[in-house]
């Protein structure tokens, strides 16, 4: 039996040791490596509706001007706006995430809470901060400034949800998880109720 030159022994046992991974399907290794493979590739595919980040953020500033006029005017005009306000932001959330399941095939539940709740900190922060603005300016007569909060406040929500989705693009693993659409649901419901206990209240 002649003997390997030195050199050849690592370069046999590197190429021995990639077949027996790639030919045992078995291999945990092998296994993730294509998952991640396939999910990276699904992620890069994606595409979102044209103008969903520009609707998103009228969107949210016709909610928080709206929601702003309601707590400011106590009369049933003001309720009736405000839930006018909460309409509009609802359509156009379930219109953009309808229009990306079209288009893609896919739901992407993390998505749906980044739109729907602001689930994001920069959307969170953005919002909060618009919201509190506009509500003290409302009070104030100041509405130049009401709506002056309201466009900044969509702005950020939409940026925030921006953000969310170059994240997830690059690291789809990390951001996948969300809320189901039946959680959603529910909590778009009680923020409404919410409004409208905050608006009779007021």
């Amino acid at each position: 039996m002649e003997y390997l030159p030195n050199w050849k022994v690592p370069s046999m046992l590197s190429i021995m040791e990639s077949s027996s991974v790639q030919q045992n399907p078995d291999d945990p290794r092998s296994v993730l490596a294509v998952a991640d493979q396939a999910r990276q590739r699904l992620a890069a595919g994606l595409r979102l509706p044209t103008g969903l980040h520009p609707a998103l953020a009228a969107a949210v500033a016709v909610q928080l001007g709206t929601a702003a006029y309601g707590i400011a005017n106590h009369a049933a005009a003001g309720l009736v706006v405000a839930l006018a306000g909460v309409a509009v932001f609802l359509g156009v959330a379930a219109l953009s995430l309808h229009q990306f399941r079209r288009i893609n095939g896919v739901r992407v539940d993390g998505l749906a809470s980044q739109i729907v709740l602001g689930a994001g900190a920069t959307s969170t922060m953005a919002y909060v901060g618009a919201f509190g603005a506009a509500a003290w300016a409302a009070f104030e007569s100041r509405w130049w400034l009401v709506v002056a909060a309201a466009v900044a406040g969509g702005v950020g929500y939409a940026f925030g949800s921006l953000r969310w989705w170059h994240a997830y693009r690059h690291d789809p693993a990390a951001h996948a998880g969300g809320a189901s659409p039946r959680v959603l649901a529910t909590l778009a419901v009680l923020a409404c109720l919410g409004l409208v206990t905050l608006l009779v209240a007021g």
